[in-house]
Formats: C-alpha cells, sequence, structure tokens
C-alpha cells in the first residue's frame, strides 16, 4: 500500500483489503474506510507559519 495515504478519523497509515466488502480499502486500526493524501508540501503545512513567525520576531527584535 501507499504511505502517502493516511485515516481521516485516525491518522494511522496502516490500511488493509477488507474481504467481506469486496476488498474494499480499510483503516487496519479504526476499520474506517475514509482517507486521505498526506501532505508532504512546505507551503501546506504548519512550518510556513511557525517560519512567518519566527522571521517577524527576528526583524523586530533587531
Amino acid at each position: 500500500m501507499s504511505v502517502n495515504r493516511v485515516c481521516f478519523n485516525c491518522g494511522s497509515s496502516s490500511f488493509v483489503s477488507d474481504r467481506s466488502l469486496g476488498g474494499k480499502i480499510v483503516c487496519s486500526k479504526c476499520g474506517s474506510s475514509s482517507f486521505k493524501n498526506k501532505s508532504s508540501s512546505f507551503l501546506k503545512g504548519k512550518k510556513l507559519v511557525f517560519l512567518a513567525i519566527a522571521i517577524a520576531i527576528f526583524i523586530i527584535v533587531i
């Protein structure tokens, strides 16, 4: 299974194919069938917000 997906409910990245549901992909921890793609982009994460705050504080101190 691809590692770039995470469960929408619990955040787990381990999935299994459930035979009773016709091979539908479900989370192995909570059983949910809803998942989303993990964001690996720097601009979409919270790192950009913290970087902007750090730069603003640095400019104010100087």
